[in-house]
């Protein structure tokens, strides 16, 4: 039997592992909303109090006693949407708790929550969380300027930095070393680099620019490209040795295909991606992990030849992105992680055993030749049901020793 350290090394270099590995939780986007992730707990029978949000999305940091009930394979190392350091002997002392859902989560101590009489939370005042709902959503005058704002601000003004903070560094090696002398999971680092989902001017100005400036458009990513390059390095100088793939994300796709048409993705954002992925695999070890949502099979050519190694997370309910679809075209060249259980698919009530069959058929699809990691589609919903995470953890148990999945030894 390997390790999970051992499992996900030899996985990500190609070579036949023992079982299908399992990614859940290992990144930002393939995990549980906090209310899910306490009913995942008690579906495994585990008693760990701790329940600490993620990021924005409330997703919850899988712990070291829910990774080893699952029998994970991947633990997430930090990411910059929390500003709480998650591991190492004073970890614990960067969270405080928040009573909200009926339950107890852990919060980081920078972030501020309040409590109108009505019941709405608000988080740092800029976004709410009204009764009933699970989720925290930006008030209304932060969509407008996002996306009603019709600047058309100059590259000359856009200067990303090129170096991460020293003392984020700092703790991202002391936790990523201490996660690697004290546990054998395999580590992965979230999304701490700069990433190339631009909006200068607010998203409208940015797509007319695409249109009517495509020049300002390369200038504003090639300078993205050159920060994100220059910070990739720092990181990899400080966790290189320890982490085996690293996030990144650009939601390039919508229910229906690439938001933008493929033709203008590959005019203004294919050269870039092309430079960043290609640099990053001369200056790294760590596999580029793409986060991508929606229907992207109009470019998943595109994506690897820019090299991109691993996609999540896989939404199979967008167009055209079914299992089969994807594993015949593309299963030899990259790697899925999620895609097995879309809860989008699937009503409240659905029977457990018709969402067992459906996750399991989903796997075995995906695993047939190897190059699959499990993990649900995106961070599951806070109000998803016992009987569904039962039948999602118990078709992953009846597939992941399964000889006849190519990819085990």
């Amino acid at each position: 039997m390997m390790t999970p350290r051992e499992r996900i090394t030899k996985f990500l270099n190609g070579e036949p592992v023992d079982r299908i590995p399992n990614g859940l939780g290992g990144c930002e986007t393939a995990g549980l909303h906090n209310l899910s992730y306490k009913t995942l707990k008690e579906a495994l029978g585990v008693s760990d109090p701790k329940n600490r949000v993620c990021t924005f999305m409330n997703n919850a940091i899988f712990e070291p006693s829910v990774i080893d009930a699952m029998e994970g394979d991947i633990i997430l190392l930090g990411t910059k949407m929390c500003p709480s350091r998650f591991w190492g002997p004073t970890a614990d002392s960067e969270w405080k708790t928040l009573d909200i859902w009926d339950t107890t989560i852990h919060v980081a101590n920078d972030w501020q929550f309040r409590k109108d009489p009505d019941g709405t939370y608000w988080w740092d005042e800029t976004s709410k969380c009204p009764p009933g709902e699970l989720y925290f959503d930006p008030v209304p005058s932060s969509e407008a300027g996002e996306y009603f704002n019709f600047e058309t601000p100059s590259p000359d003004d856009f200067n990303p930095p090129h170096e991460l903070p020293e003392e984020q560094l700092k703790k991202l090696a002391q936790d990523a070393k201490f996660l690697f002398e004290n546990t054998n999971y395999a580590i992965s680092c979230g999304e701490i680099v700069r990433d190339l989902q631009l909006r200068p001017g607010g998203l409208t100005s940015w797509w007319m620019m695409m249109v009517d400036n495509p020049e300002a458009c390369h200038e504003f990513l090639g300078k993205a490209v050159d920060a994100a390059l220059a910070q990739l390095k720092q990181l990899d100088q400080a966790i290189g040795k320890y982490c085996m793939m690293m996030g990144l994300a650009d939601d390039i796709g919508d229910q229906r295909g690439v938001s933008i048409g493929p033709d203008l993705w590959r005019m203004i954002f294919k050269p870039h991606y092309k430079r960043l992925f290609t640099e990053w695999h001369k200056t790294s070890n760590m596999k580029v992990s793409l986060h991508c949502c929606g229907s992207i099979v109009d470019i998943m050519d595109d994506l690897i030849e820019c090299g991109v190694d691993i996609l999540n997370p896989v939404q199979i309910s967008a167009d055209d992105m079914n299992p089969a679809n994807l594993k015949a075209k593309w299963g030899d060249r990259i790697i899925f992680y999620g895609g097995v259980f879309d809860a989008t698919l699937f009503a409240p009530d659905a029977p457990e055993e018709e969402v067992y069959a459906q996750v399991k058929q989903n796997i075995e699809t995906f695993s047939a030749g190897g190059g699959y990691m499990f993990a649900g589609v995106h961070n599951l919903p806070g109000n998803l049901p016992e009987s569904h995470i039962r039948a999602m953890m118990r078709a992953y148990r009846d597939c992941r020793d399964n000889p006849a999945l190519r990819g085990t030894e």
